[in-house]
């Protein structure tokens, strides 16, 4: 067990490292915002912006899954005395197979759709692949990190990707570089890098390699968690991109509402790593039986989320217009409704984050993942609506997490009002 002092200096870290990535985040789509301001390089910018959403929809959308099941897995095998070496290799395993198929289906895309969101850009198309890599590398490290609470190395990923999107973005500006795909390249590189920065570290783990044992239920558990995951950073992530798409002739609108959209997000970017502290816990108190421990952390995190979603929506109300028109650098002011719909939407994906750790350490991704199909099949259906494209994204918006938090909330109560699950459940494996 941690003490107090301890705690509180593994919050530092990851803050810090969490600060860093943030900064670097939303860095890019401000310095990009600068840099292609005219109105003849609206195409450009819209193709970056697009290539920051559709990373984290393909990247960490996919391998965020490898990350909550490979912490999980690891432990609850810490949690029993095993090792953690056969885990971690298993999970390698299946992230390589996810990136060979991830990676045959964007280039499948690209004359379908890519080509168009990305402006035709072949150097966009290479630092998406690029940016696919390194995040299949450095989910998995911080899986493998995550599981034995090494919080520090964990955080040093956040603080090496955070670093090497931001500096070389910032020494593109001072070099007046204007081609595109250098800012798609310099955004893209830090998760590989970040990756490198804790290989030796995550080839040592901390509990010693005495009995192998292979997990074999983790395939399977992770097939679900790949399908929820990724729904959710594309239901996340995914309507700016449809907006450029049905605007080709209108694409100002459509950057302007893609930087205000990114904008109403700090707050659910801010919240991510609150999963990977979470789940280890949640995951030993199920493993362990504690059903009183995992009802109290629920409580304690989902009042937390409520206040942050609360105090989100108040800022993009205030101070929304104003940070989207001074930082981003937008064309017009977005509308104050505007910002304070997406603020509502970003609060009701911060209560899923909460609420998803929970089941996944009860063993129940199975309701995951309908939640987010259901959630997913709302969204996309009211996001083609033949309305205004940003009408029909900001009702879509709302509805499909309202579809997600509903289900995922039942699903909480049922499995906790059930008792806890035998370990071979939460767990499974083979001796």
């Amino acid at each position: 067990m941690m003490g107090g002092r301890a705690r509180i200096g593994t919050a530092l870290h990851l803050a810090l490292g969490l600060g860093v990535l943030g900064a670097a985040g939303y860095a890019f789509v401000a310095v990009v915002g600068h840099v292609f301001s005219r109105p003849d390089e609206a195409g450009a910018l819209s193709a970056l912006i697009s290539l920051y959403l559709v990373v984290n929809i393909v990247g960490p959308g996919i391998f965020a899954a490898l990350e909550q099941e490979t912490s999980r897995a690891v432990s609850a095998a810490v949690a029993r005395g095993e090792p953690v070496r056969p885990v971690a290799r298993h999970a390698a395993v299946l992230v390589l197979r996810s990136l060979v198929v991830l990676v045959a289906v964007v280039l499948v895309a690209w004359p379908l759709l890519l080509h168009r969101v990305l402006d035709g850009r072949v150097g966009l198309l290479a630092a998406l692949l690029v940016a696919i890599a390194g995040s299949a590398a450095v989910y998995w490290a911080r899986g493998v990190l995550g599981g034995q609470q090494r919080f520090t190395a964990y955080a040093r990923t956040l603080y090496v990707e955070g670093a090497v999107r931001l500096l070389p973005g910032l020494g593109l500006v001072l070099l007046a570089v204007a081609e595109p795909a250098a800012y798609g390249f310099a955004f893209a590189l830090g998760s590989a890098l970040a990756a490198l920065s804790v290989a030796t570290t995550v080839a040592t783990p901390r509990v010693p390699d005495a009995a192998p044992a292979v997990p074999a239920g983790m395939g399977r558990s992770l097939s679900y968690l790949m399908v929820a995951v990724a729904l959710s950073q594309l239901v996340a992530n995914l309507a700016p991109v449809v907006v450029t798409f049905r605007s080709p002739d209108d694409l100002v609108s459509a950057s302007v509402f893609a930087s205000t959209f990114v904008l109403a997000r700090i707050p659910l970017f801010l919240f991510a790593p609150v999963q990977a502290v979470l789940l280890p816990k949640l995951t030993r108190a199920a493993t362990l039986g504690h059903g009183a421990e995992l009802r109290r952390r629920l409580r304690q995190v989902v009042g937390v989320v409520v206040g942050v979603g609360a105090v989100g929506v108040l800022g993009c109300v205030l101070v929304g217009p104003w940070a989207a028109e001074v930082l981003f650098n937008t064309a017009q002011r977005p509308p104050v409704a505007t910002l304070g719909l997406l603020g509502a939407a970003t609060m009701l994906m911060l209560v899923a984050m909460v609420m998803q750790p929970t089941l996944i350490a009860l063993g129940r991704q199975q309701v995951v993942t309908v939640a987010w199909v259901a959630g997913t099949v709302v969204f996309l259906g009211l996001l083609v609506l033949p309305l205004d494209p940003i009408t029909a994204a900001l009702i879509a918006q709302l509805a499909g997490p309202a579809v997600v938090v509903a289900l995922l909330s039942g699903g909480a109560v049922h499995a906790l009002r059930a008792g806890h699950p035998d370990v071979a459940a939460v767990a499974p494996r083979v001796g």
